[in-house]
């Protein structure tokens, strides 16, 4: 057994992995189904299922970057690239979860994959200050914040509405602000967990 593979399983990445498979089934079946969301002032907006799963994705992938042990931090080594190793590593699974999403179509496909980076970075930047099983608290609460408040104007069913900046979930997957704002979040995010790590909750 391969020192990389010893390094995953002390991480629990086969049930991230199963994690993984069972978005990928769910994105297969159901990812363009639209669900109602309640917005003020608004009614209800339509919203694809695949747009916010990768929240789920974001947070599975984040929770099992935590260090196995006390002592994970301790040892010498290149922490800064096993870090991102083993960030790299966990990305390509949860991206491939939403490739399914391009039966669909292919605006979701690259809506998902830019929510998945955009949420990982949102959540990574938090474990980085609060650790990694906390992840979660920012993130989630962002998501409701771009569902209740993220839509500005009227909308129609299916229809288009307009978001304000700080929404990226919500826009076209061709919109150049909230993928630059990706961008910008998910590369603060790494670097700053390449050099620090998850916070440590021991």
């Amino acid at each position: 057994m391969s020192p990389f593979w010893l390094l995953l399983r002390a991480h629990h990445w086969p049930l991230y992995l199963l994690g993984c498979a069972g978005t990928a089934l769910v994105h297969t079946l159901f990812g363009a189904e639209r669900l109602p969301v309640p917005v003020p002032n608004v009614g209800s907006l339509d919203v694809p299922l695949g747009l916010f799963s990768p929240l789920l994705l974001a947070c599975l992938l984040v929770l099992h970057l935590r260090p196995p042990t006390r002592l994970w931090d301790t040892a010498p080594r290149a922490h800064g690239v096993i870090r991102l190793g083993l960030l790299g590593t966990a990305i390509l699974p949860a991206a491939l979860a939403c490739l399914p999403l391009w039966t669909h179509s292919p605006q979701l496909a690259l809506s998902a994959l830019r929510n998945l980076a955009g949420l990982t970075g949102i959540a990574l930047a938090t474990a980085t200050v609060a650790g990694a099983t906390r992840g979660w608290m920012s993130a989630f609460p962002y998501v409701l914040l771009v569902l209740l408040l993220g839509t500005h104007g009227h909308s129609t069913t299916g229809g288009y509405a307009d978001h304000p900046w700080w929404a990226f979930p919500l826009e076209p997957a061709g919109d150049v602000a909230a993928v630059a704002l990706v961008v910008l979040v998910f590369g603060a995010a790494t670097v700053s967990y390449a050099l620090r790590g998850a916070r440590p909750e021991w």
